[in-house]
């Protein structure tokens, strides 16, 4: 099979990177408070902190599930189809909940899987 570049995981992990960083900044002083009082059982039924919380923990599996399909791409060089199908799925669900938020960004890496897994299909026959 023809060499394809591994970019989809990396694409991942860098909107992961950016939610947490972005998230940094943005929740500081709520990140201050419970870095002050503790991380033990100070998040919920406090709508900032517990959007402030799953702000950054989406961040962090954003990059780890980057690096799985990084790792996918490089180690057997084509990810499964259903990948890029769920990843659009929770895209389209997520970008009709938030319109107005990154989510756009994931179409990329999504759209990528499919068509990359396309290609490898095509090649096969």
């Amino acid at each position: 099979m023809e060499s394809m570049k591994a970019w989809i995981g990396k694409s991942i992990v860098a909107i992961g990177v950016i939610h947490c960083m972005f998230g940094s900044i943005v929740f500081r002083k709520t990140l201050a408070e419970l870095s002050r009082e503790g991380f033990w059982n100070t998040v919920n039924g406090q709508p900032q902190r517990e959007f402030t919380f799953w702000f950054i923990f989406f961040g962090v599996m954003a990059i780890l599930l980057g690096l799985v399909i990084d790792w996918c791409e490089r180690k057997f060089h084509e990810l499964p189809s259903f990948l890029g199908w769920s990843l659009l799925a929770l895209t389209v669900v997520f970008c009709t909940i938030m319109p107005i938020s990154g989510g756009w960004l994931l179409l990329i890496p999504s759209l990528g899987a499919i068509v990359r897994r396309k290609r490898a299909e095509v090649i096969k026959l």
